[in-house]
C-alpha cells in the first residue's frame, strides 16, 4: 500500500456528534470533551456550530462554548457555519476557521438547509467573502459526495460541477462527505482520479459515516491517492438528523489504531483518546459503536492461563 507517513486528523464529534444528542448536553461537558480532546493532541477540532437554535438546539450555546475553551498552541478550532450571520458569529466568538457544507444532491440540500444548490453556493459565497475579509480558513464540505439516500447515485458529473463552482469562489479546501456510508474503496478510487488533477492546489478532505463498516476501508483508498487529511469522531459518535439510515461517523480512536498499527504517524495519544471515549459514553449515557475502547489495542497482551502455562516449552 502506498500510504503517507503523516496524516491530519479533524475532531468533529462535539458537533457532528453532539448535534443530534436528544437530550441537552450541559456546556461545561461540552467544554471539558473539547479540552480533553486537545489534550490527546487532536491538531483540527470542529468545536460546534453557529445554526439557528431552533435548527439545532444542542448547539444553541455555541459562543459560550467557544469563550470558555482552553485553547492550546497548535490546534486550529473550527466551526461550522449555515450562512452569512453564522460565520460572523463564529468570527466574533474567536474561531481559527469556519466550516461550510453542501450537497452534491439536490434533494438532500433541499432536506438539510432548504435551499437548492444554487441557492447554498449564493450563500456560501457570502460567507467566503467575510470569512476572507476576517482571513480566515474555509473548509467547504460537499454532502453526498458518494451517492444521496432519494436519489442513490451521484452522478460524478454534477460532482465536479460543484467542486468547479467552490473553487471558483476561492475554496481550497474541500471535503468530500460520504454522509450516510453509501462509498465503497474502489468508488472513492475512482471519484478522487477524477478530480484531484482537475483542481490542482486544493487540499483534500475525506468524511466518512461509517453506516456500512466501510469508512476505513475507504479512507484507506482515499490515503492510495494522497489524501492526509480526515475527519472522525470520539467513540463513532454522530449521524445525519436529514438523511435516512445515517449512523456515526468513523471513530477516531478507531481510526488512530488502524493508523498507527501501520506506521502513519498522527500525533495523537492513543490512551488518552481512549480515556476521552470512555467520557463521552458517561455524558452521552450509552455505549459507543468504538472498538477499541472495548477490545484495546492491538499491543495488548493477557496473561496466559495456568493449564496453559505449564505446557509452554522452554526455549532452547
Amino acid at each position: 500500500m502506498r500510504l503517507p507517513e503523516r496524516v491530519t486528523m479533524c475532531e468533529v464529534g462535539t458537533r457532528d456528534g453532539f448535534q443530534i444528542e436528544p437530550d441537552f448536553i450541559p456546556t461545561e461537558q461540552k467544554v471539558e470533551v473539547v479540552n480533553l480532546l486537545s489534550a490527546a493532541g487532536l491538531p483540527r477540532i470542529e468545536v460546534t456550530s453557529f445554526v439557528h437554535p431552533k435548527a439545532v438546539p444542542q448547539l444553541r450555546d455555541a459562543e459560550e462554548v467557544m469563550a470558555r475553551i482552553t485553547r492550546r498552541r497548535g490546534i486550529r478550532y473550527a466551526a461550522l457555519v449555515p450562512n452569512e450571520k453564522g460565520a460572523v458569529r463564529a468570527i466574533e466568538a474567536g474561531v481559527d476557521a469556519i466550516h461550510t457544507v453542501l450537497s452534491a444532491s439536490e434533494s438532500h440540500n433541499l432536506a438539510n438547509v432548504n435551499m437548492t444548490i444554487a441557492e447554498s453556493l449564493d450563500r456560501l459565497g457570502a460567507v467566503m467573502r467575510v470569512a476572507a475579509a476576517a482571513k480566515l480558513h474555509v473548509g467547504c464540505g460537499v454532502s453526498t459526495s458518494f451517492g444521496c439516500p432519494f436519489e442513490g447515485d451521484v452522478p460524478l458529473a454534477r460532482l465536479e460541477r460543484v467542486v468547479g463552482r467552490l473553487v471558483e469562489m476561492g475554496a481550497r479546501a474541500v471535503g468530500l462527505a460520504d454522509t450516510t456510508g453509501m462509498a465503497n474503496p474502489r468508488q472513492v478510487g475512482r471519484v478522487l482520479e477524477h478530480l484531484i488533477p482537475r483542481f490542482p492546489g486544493v487540499e483534500w478532505t475525506l468524511h466518512t459515516h461509517d453506516t456500512r463498516a466501510m469508512a476505513i476501508p475507504n479512507i484507506l483508498a482515499a490515503m492510495e491517492h494522497g489524501v492526509t487529511n480526515f475527519d472522525a469522531s470520539i467513540g463513532g459518535l454522530g449521524g445525519c438528523p436529514f438523511a435516512p439510515g445515517a449512523s456515526g461517523n468513523v471513530c477516531t480512536e478507531d481510526l488512530v489504531h488502524c493508523l498507527h498499527a501501520m506506521g502513519v504517524q498522527t500525533g495523537i495519544d492513543l490512551d488518552r483518546l481512549v480515556g476521552v471515549s470512555r467520557r463521552v459514553q458517561e455524558i452521552v449515557g450509552r455505549a459507543l459503536p468504538g472498538q477499541i475502547v472495548k477490545a484495546g489495542p492491538s499491543t495488548r497482551k493477557y496473561p496466559v492461563p495456568d493449564t496453559v502455562a505449564g505446557r509452554i516449552p522452554r526455549a532452547g
